[in-house]
């Protein structure tokens, strides 16, 4: 059996798809590594016999992973660049031999459509897989969880998200649609992590909690609480995927989301609150990227957050079977399934 090396940067987001990748290919009976640094090409040859590298298309960012994955072909390591993109990259920037020499797998449609249109071929799409061996692992936690912040914040409801405070995250707005819903909802909680610096703008919103251990939880740790919520809400003005969306599925938490593709590509279509998109336009935040924002009212979120309530308190068979549909979509992208794909590509 062949030896894998899956490298990626040490961001908390990137080092879960790289370990369910490893998961899924140990499950085959292959090896497989992680490594959240750059490894050498030399040091490779030593480790590993096929490479995956992952790691956002962000021309800024990545130009030096990128060269691992053509240098690891150089020197007899078979490998490809799985990417993901939150819009357009900045076309200037990409080296001509990044499209001549490298091998790329998207992780959506809307990911091959981005490169495509900076002409960088991709040559399959292997979604992102959600581990519901490890979510079945913590459900028993995530609902003792559940009652615990439930009796915390006093409220018979809970909504939750968990995102950095990166613009595109958008959480200026969840907080606005928190505080609009509060309004009516008396017994409605929110359960918010973050990084320091994300819990301003939940100023003056009530029953919120904020926890500022966002990059610090382990695992266990955040699919505990996001199996906590009575319903996820992802508020991201854009994706390249959206994995907590599926994580929540996993433990049967319908979600609140805005209508755009990825969420649209793998979030199940009818069992869950889609929050209409108003307009789009790409914006330039000082990344190499032009990210494809959708742009929505915390009015519209606001919105959402009462139907999926009125749903919760007055239609518990309804909400019974939200949960059972979204749960069962979720198992369409067990890792082992879907990361095996990796099997055909190198």
């Amino acid at each position: 059996m062949s030896t894998f090396g899956i490298v990626t940067s040490y961001t908390p987001s990137l080092q879960t798809v790289a370990h369910d990748i490893a998961y899924a290919l140990r499950a085959k009976g292959y090896t497989a590594t992680t490594f959240d640094r750059q490894v050498p090409p030399h040091e490779a040859k030593n480790l590993f016999k096929i490479g995956i590298v992952f790691i956002p298309f962000d021309p800024l960012y990545s130009l030096a992973w990128f060269l691992l994955q053509r240098d690891y072909n150089k020197v007899g390591i078979p490998s490809v660049t799985y990417v993901t993109v939150e819009g357009l990259p900045k076309k200037h920037l990409v080296r001509k031999w990044v499209k001549r020499d490298c091998t790329f797998i998207a992780c959506s449609n809307f990911v091959k459509d981005m490169l495509s249109k900076i002409d960088v071929d991709v040559i399959n799409i292997i979604p992102h897989g959600v581990n519901i061996d490890k979510v079945n692992q913590v459900k028993n936690n995530a609902l003792a969880k559940k009652e615990e912040i439930k009796q915390m914040l006093g409220v018979k409801v809970l909504f939750g998200t968990v995102a950095s405070n990166h613009p595109r995250k958008n959480l200026a707005s969840l907080a606005q649609a928190i505080k609009i819903a509060t309004q009516e909802l008396n017994d409605v909680g929110f359960y918010i992590v973050t990084t320091p610096n994300g819990r301003s703008h939940f100023i003056g919103a009530k029953n919120t909690y904020v926890s500022t251990d966002f990059g610090k939880m382990l695992r266990a740790q955040i699919l505990t609480i996001i199996g906590s919520f009575d319903f996820y809400i992802h508020p991201s003005y854009c994706e390249g995927f959206g994995l907590p969306v599926l994580e929540a599925h996993a433990f049967g938490v319908p979600c609140i989301l805005p209508r755009y593709a990825p969420l649209t590509e793998h979030a199940h279509p009818e069992a869950n609150f889609w929050v209409p998109i108003k307009r789009w336009g790409y914006e330039n935040l000082g990344d190499g990227i032009l990210y494809l924002c959708h742009y929505y009212t915390p009015e519209e979120m606001a919105s959402k957050i009462k139907e999926a309530y009125d749903v919760y308190t007055s239609n518990p068979d309804k909400y019974r079977q939200l949960s059972i549909t979204v749960e069962e979509h979720a198992k369409k992208f067990h890792v082992v399934e879907t990361y095996s794909k990796f099997l055909e590509e190198v």
